[in-house]
């Protein structure tokens, strides 16, 4: 079917969101990349009934919560019990990760799997074995005190304090930690402090920060680099020191991981690649080294009305990525 393609596209950079609402309220512009901004995004959805389209869908920035297996976290929380897999498990069932997404803002969206933000038809949705069961966690956490020989476990949540964002989980978490038993504490440091000495260092005992997914197998090979156990900082990425040499954690699980990135980079068979894939992610789920949480939206508008065949990209590509496929939808 022969369809008026476009002749031509034209940029514009508007800086300010209420000028962008603006011009796209005019007409003045027929596609956007809008900031994820609740207000800005609740502006443009009153323009649907008129013509527009906007989508918000999960972009490629995901936060996780996670626990520090090196020496450090007793530095933070000399009463850690990170090391204890039913405690790890409890902390996942006490999470309601659609909760914590709304507290984030509207329209942030809770994640199942990292993978997810790579390359979504090889997502297992591994963390969906963990739904939000402050009961099951109750019982975990009074095995975990059998063991351990204590009769309170506490938590100490380490995070940026730049931004509301982050502040406003830290804060929904804690009726979710409380409400199981687990004393909660909050210890927000400055991003420079944090990213900083904080990471290097290990001086956490359960943290949340971001990565960054990007498609394709090689992005998603490169982020299996973060938890492995020989790759420790300074020299490698695995700030969580989950099976290192100094870790509270080394066992069969930490020793096939370490196996299974190494093999990841050294094929490139899409089949292969694809198994070894599904395992990380089992094994990063079954043992809980980390719980993904959300991912913060992309946000794209458009004029349906006017152009056809546009597709707003979570991805680095961005949002004209398929530019060429774009046409005159009022003609």
């Amino acid at each position: 079917q022969q369809l008026p393609y476009l002749d031509s596209v034209e940029f514009r950079f508007i800086p300010e969101s209420e000028a962008m609402v603006a011009a796209f309220r005019q007409g003045d512009v027929q596609v956007m990349e809008v900031p994820p901004v609740p207000e800005t995004v609740d502006a443009l959805m009153t323009l649907e009934p008129f013509g527009a389209r906007v989508d918000v869908i999960p972009g490629p920035v995901w936060e996780h919560l996670n626990f520090q297996f090196g020496p450090g976290s007793l530095t933070m929380n000399p009463a850690t019990v990170n090391a204890n897999l039913d405690y790890r498990r409890a902390v996942a069932y006490l999470i309601d990760r659609n909760a914590v997404a709304a507290a984030v803002d509207k329209y942030t969206q809770s994640v199942s799997s990292y993978v997810d933000l790579f390359s979504p038809a090889l997502s297992q949705h591994a963390w969906d074995q963990y739904p939000h069961n402050p009961r099951r966690a109750q019982q975990l956490l009074a095995k975990v005190k059998a063991v351990e020989g204590i009769e309170t476990i506490t938590a100490v949540f380490s995070t940026t304090s730049n931004g509301d964002a982050r502040i406003r989980v830290s804060e929904a978490l804690r009726p979710m930690f409380e409400a199981v038993g687990i004393e909660y504490q909050t210890q927000l440091q400055d991003s420079r402090l944090f990213f900083g000495e904080t990471l290097e260092t290990g001086s956490w005992d359960v943290g949340m920060w971001s990565w960054v997914g990007s498609p394709g197998f090689a992005s998603l090979v490169t982020i299996h680099d973060a938890w492995d156990p020989e790759a420790p900082p300074p020299s490698g990425s695995n700030y969580y020191r989950w099976g290192t040499e100094d870790s509270s954690v080394r066992d069969e699980h930490t020793e096939r991981y370490a196996e299974i990135r190494d093999a990841m980079n050294a094929t490139v068979d899409d089949r292969e690649l694809t198994s070894l894939i599904h395992e990380a992610e089992d094994i990063l789920a079954g043992q809980m080294v980390m719980l993904p949480l959300n991912a913060s939206p992309v946000v794209g508008a458009v004029w349906a009305d006017q152009v056809a065949g546009y597709i707003p990209n979570p991805s680095q590509a961005g949002h004209t990525w398929n530019v060429e496929q774009w046409y005159r939808a009022d003609l």
